[in-house]
């Protein structure tokens, strides 16, 4: 009786495994209903997804399917579509089965006599699934708007499922609902993480996150790109390092200052740092700032600055409007934020170096900036200006 139990446990021990294998590995996910439905000596599973249900949801319909489900391979590609498409609406099983609450367990035979469900329009799908009339389900909440659901079935000529199905179902249960919030978290934070890079690669934006010692966690397309190829940075061990400039230590101090104060200390705001043109290489100006971590993230400080090869371009009509900005100081904003100084604004423009300074000083007060260097800071860490910069440059 022991070693029995033994091995029971043991079963239930890998497949608790397999579930949360499954989380993270997209072909243990695949497999899922098969390992599902071999521990309850079947060769039938359907993993499927549904909204949660509303007050709207009709009485006589399960809630609307959510996404296209997983199946063993009774239940393949187009039988899973046609499930999602035309029968999950036609679920005899989960239209009774959900009104159960959530997380909940069910037996075919509880929810709708055999004979009865071999009248329904859902015995067509239970025919295209091999002739499985048995059932035994569960159901539980991922998200707010996301409901999971399995069948695990067996023909008519099989034994039926019973008590000792249900418990050990109800072993397993817990398991499915953490691993499936687990994989919907992640994969929402993978999105987040994809459509970040996207827009910081199509805003011509370069990123570094630093960790202690300049350490480098993430690098966005633009910061490698210019990591490689200027004159300004280098990849030490995996460390950044700013090189020919005077503003290597400053630099320095102000990383480490950032990370002490992402890390909940005293540490400073950051700065903005103006590295010149150095053997060919275009002029950067440099936003450093403490990162704000969440969970068990390391503190860090962020470097960002826009791509040395693209020229900043500027939605003047919206600077004006929102600034009331003049002419005169708008082209001195976008000297300043591509790197040129104020007395090479004047001689470029043909202007004096006192006239460039009022038109910086009708800016400043303008745009609510007591500097400089706060000035681009302020330009350069805004995401709206960023995204209409990018869309200016577009057309």
């Amino acid at each position: 009786m022991v070693a029995v139990e033994d091995s029971t446990e043991n079963k239930l021990l890998k497949l608790v495994g397999k579930i949360y294998e499954s989380v993270t590995d997209p072909s243990a996910m695949q497999q899922l209903p098969l390992s599902l439905a071999q521990h309850f000596q079947s060769e039938s599973c359907l993993l499927f997804f549904s909204h949660t249900p509303t007050a709207q949801d009709k009485n006589n319909q399960p809630p609307p399917n959510a996404r296209l489900p997983i199946g063993t391979a009774n239940l393949g590609p187009k039988v899973c579509e046609a499930y999602a498409n035309y029968y999950h609406t036609r679920n005899e099983w989960y239209a009774r089965g959900y009104k159960k609450g959530f997380p909940a367990i069910v037996l075919g035979e509880e929810l709708l006599e055999t004979r009865m469900l071999m009248r329904s329009e859902f015995s067509d799908f239970c025919k295209l699934a091999g002739g499985v009339y048995q059932m035994i389900g569960a159901q539980w909440i991922i998200t707010q708007d996301l409901v999971g659901a399995l069948g695990i079935h067996r023909p008519l000529t099989a034994p039926s499922f019973d008590e000792a199905d249900r418990q050990m179902l109800r072993k397993i249960l817990p398991h499915l609902q953490r691993a499936f919030q687990t994989h919907e978290r992640l994969a929402l934070a993978n999105a987040r993480n994809t459509m970040a890079i996207d827009l910081l690669s199509s805003l011509s934006i370069g990123l570094f996150i630093l960790a202690r010692n300049s350490r480098i966690l993430f690098a966005s397309p633009v910061a490698e790109k210019t990591m490689r190829h200027s004159q300004y940075f280098e990849c030490r061990e995996n460390c950044l390092r700013v090189v020919n400039t005077p503003q290597v230590s400053r630099f320095e101090r102000l990383v480490a200052g950032a990370i002490k104060t992402s890390s909940g200390l005293s540490g400073g705001a950051g700065g903005v740092i103006f590295l010149e043109e150095h053997q060919g290489s275009p002029s950067l100006n440099l936003l450093i700032a403490p990162f704000l971590t969440t969970g068990l993230m390391e503190p860090a400080a962020v470097v960002v600055f826009t791509d040395p090869e693209a020229r900043i371009y500027l939605p003047e009509g919206q600077l004006a409007e929102s600034f009331g900005l003049t002419r005169s100081e708008l082209a001195v904003l976008t000297a300043l934020l591509n790197g040129k100084k104020l007395q090479e604004y004047a001689e470029s423009a043909g202007i004096t170096y006192g006239t460039a300074r009022i038109h910086l000083k009708h800016l400043l007060q303008k745009t609510g900036n007591h500097t400089q260097s706060a000035l681009i800071r302020s330009m350069l860490s805004d995401p709206m200006w960023k995204i209409r910069r990018q869309f200016a440059a577009e057309i």
